[in-house]
C-alpha cells in the first residue's frame, strides 16, 4: 500500500488531481483527490483509499513509466512517481516542446501515445552490462555475471520490453524463472533467479518492471542471469537486440563484453 505522500505524488504526476503540498497528510484535499482519480477509472467514489484505489494508482504510474521507457529512459516500473520518473517526465516534455511541469497531463500523454515508438529496442534486464557468456551454438542465449562490488547482494532483473507473462515457475535445470511473450511476438526468458516476483500467468508487465532477483537456482555453477530471446520460433542473440542506456546497441561480436553503467 502506497504511504500518503506517494499516493499525493502519483496524484499530482497523474494528470494534476492533487495539487497541494507532498506532506503526508490526508486532509480534505487529498480525499477529494482520492475522489476524481476514482471516478476518472471508473471504480466506487467514496474517497476512501484502499485495495482498488492503491491498485488502480499504482498501475496507471506503471502505465506511465513504461511509456517513458519506450522513449529511451529506462526506468525501473515499480508504481511509484519518485524524482527518476518526475525528471524524465521534464525531460521529454522539454525535448517535444511542451510545458515542463513534471506532471503528465493530455498533452504529455499525446505525444508518449503518438510519438513513433521503436519496438526493438529492448532495454538490457540488469542496471549495468557483465556478459560473463556470449552467445554460441552451444548456449543459445547470454549470460550476465554478478556484481556484489558495485551493485550489493541483490541483483534486481527487470523486463526487457512490455509483454505478458507466460510462465513464472520452477524447473530442474532454469531453477526460478520467468518468460514473458512480447508485443510482437518476441519471448525473452529469465533464468536461475534467487527468486521470481508474484506476477500470475497473463499479467502484464512494462519494460523496465522487475521480474526477480538473479540468483544460481537450477543447473547453475554461480550467480548470473542466463538471458535468451526467442524470434519467429528460433533463439536468436539477445546482444543484436539489447539497447544500454545511451540508446546504443551491443554489438554482438564483442567477447567477454564488461560495461558499468
Amino acid at each position: 500500500m502506497l504511504n500518503i505522500k506517494q499516493r499525493q505524488q502519483n496524484l499530482q504526476t497523474y494528470y494534476l488531481f492533487y495539487n497541494g503540498k507532498i506532506d503526508g497528510i490526508e486532509g480534505v484535499n487529498t480525499k477529494k483527490a482520492y475522489r476524481f482519480f476514482q471516478k476518472f477509472v471508473g471504480i466506487t467514489v467514496d474517497g476512501i483509499y484502499g485495495r482498488n484505489t492503491n491498485e488502480k494508482l499504482i498501475g496507471v504510474i506503471k502505465d506511465l513509466q513504461g511509456k517513458l521507457n519506450s522513449h529511451g529512459y529506462n526506468l525501473v516500473v515499480d508504481g511509484i512517481a519518485g524524482n527518476n520518473t518526475i525528471n524524465a517526465i521534464k525531460d521529454f516534455q522539454k525535448k517535444n516542446g511542451l510545458a515542463v511541469d513534471g506532471i503528465a497531463g493530455t498533452n504529455t500523454f499525446k505525444k508518449l501515445d503518438n510519438e513513433n515508438r521503436s519496438s526493438t529496442k529492448y532495454r538490457f534486464p540488469v542496471n549495468y552490462i557483465y556478459v560473463s557468456q556470449t552467445y554460441k551454438s552451444t548456449h543459445k542465449a547470454v549470460d550476465l555475471g554478478w556484481s556484489s562490488k558495485y551493485y550489493g547482494r541483490n541483483q534486481d532483473i527487470y523486463a526487457c520490453y512490455d509483454g505478458t507473462v507466460i510462465v513464472n515457475s520452477y524447473a530442474s535445470d532454469a531453477g526460478n524463472y520467468v518468460a514473458i511473450r512480447h508485443d510482437n511476438g518476441d519471448i525473452s526468458r529469465y533464468l536461475h533467479l534467487k527468486s521470481r516476483s508474484n506476477l500470475k500467468i497473463g499479467t502484464r508487465v512494462q519494460k523496465g518492471e522487475k521480474v526477480g532477483i538473479m540468483g544460481t537456482t537450477g543447473r547453475s555453477t554461480g550467480p548470473h542471469l542466463h538471458f535468451d530471446l526467442t524470434k519467429n520460433g528460433s533463439r536468436v542473440n539477445p546482444l543484436d537486440y539489447l539497447y544500454v542506456y545511451s540508446g546504443q546497441i551491443v554489438n554482438s561480436s564483442s567477447q567477454s563484453l564488461v560495461r558499468y553503467i
